[in-house]
């Protein structure tokens, strides 16, 4: 039964490819390959890509800034979305400041902001993917705080009086599958950003290779730096959350 809802499911992803493909076909046909390069022009180049040991150090550049961001977003996400379980006026900061404020911020604002304060170096992308996500982490986290089973706390509470320990073994398996989901959504958003935050604030890493394609009007290598993303993000989303989320966290929801 699995295996056929795996191939069905890989029958209906190949179809909607080849529909997609068709689409990009026919529209590069109407609108000249010179506005919108079609895909057997796009193919090569995108071979080429791979075949580059440059290509790969500079999506290791963007990845590990999607890394950095994500943790710094987890860590603040996590801290301020169970902080009103202990600090009951924290709820305030998720009410007042991070829905209404961080999460209405467009990316491309702090990647201009960050772009202004630390320049080329590289930083302004980590933190333009750890501004654009801890609101996901802060809010996904605080939804399941106010989900918690309070049975099973007060049950820890008799065996031991160590908040620590509580945490650790009780609180956070509960909110696990908050916390997954939270990186699910927000390692999809990181790669949306980081790219935005290379093309003002980097010298290297998809971004930067898409605004160099860019400003050579080079069609073809944008759409192939593009074409190379998106398919990284489906790798990870089908190959690496799909699976945790069959082996552990519905494990964690039973």
């Amino acid at each position: 039964m699995a295996q056929s809802l795996g191939v069905r499911h890989a029958f209906k992803a190949l179809a909607a490819t080849s529909l997609l493909v068709a689409a990009w076909h026919l529209a590069s046909a109407v609108l000249e390959s010179y506005f919108l390069p079609g895909p057997l022009e796009v193919l090569p180049r995108f071979l080429d890509l791979l075949r580059e040991w440059s290509t790969w150090r500079h999506v290791a550049a963007s990845f590990t800034r999607v890394l950095l961001g994500l943790l710094i977003g987890l860590v603040a996400g996590l801290a301020m979305g169970v902080a009103p379980r202990h600090v009951p006026k924290a709820s305030f900061l998720v009410e007042g400041v991070v829905q209404p404020v961080l999460e209405s911020v467009p990316a491309i604002c702090w990647a201009l902001v960050f772009a202004t304060m630390f320049g080329l170096a590289g930083t302004a992308p980590v933190l333009v993917v750890a501004a654009a996500v801890t609101p996901f982490f802060t809010v996904n986290m605080w939804e399941g705080v106010k989900e918690l089973d309070e049975s099973l706390i007060e049950m820890a509470q008799s065996f031991t009086k160590s908040r620590l320990r509580i945490m650790r073994h009780v609180v956070l398996p509960m909110l696990y599958p908050y916390l997954f989901a939270a990186l699910r959504t927000s390692f999809q958003v990181s790669w949306k950003v980081v790219v935005m935050g290379e093309v003002f604030g980097a010298l290297d890493g998809v971004g930067y290779m898409l605004w160099l394609a860019f400003s050579s009007y080079d069609p073809v290598s944008m759409l192939s730096w593009v074409l190379l993303c998106a398919l990284m993000i489906a790798f990870f989303e089908y190959a690496v959350f799909n699976y945790l989320d069959r082996r552990y966290v519905r494990r964690w929801r039973r």
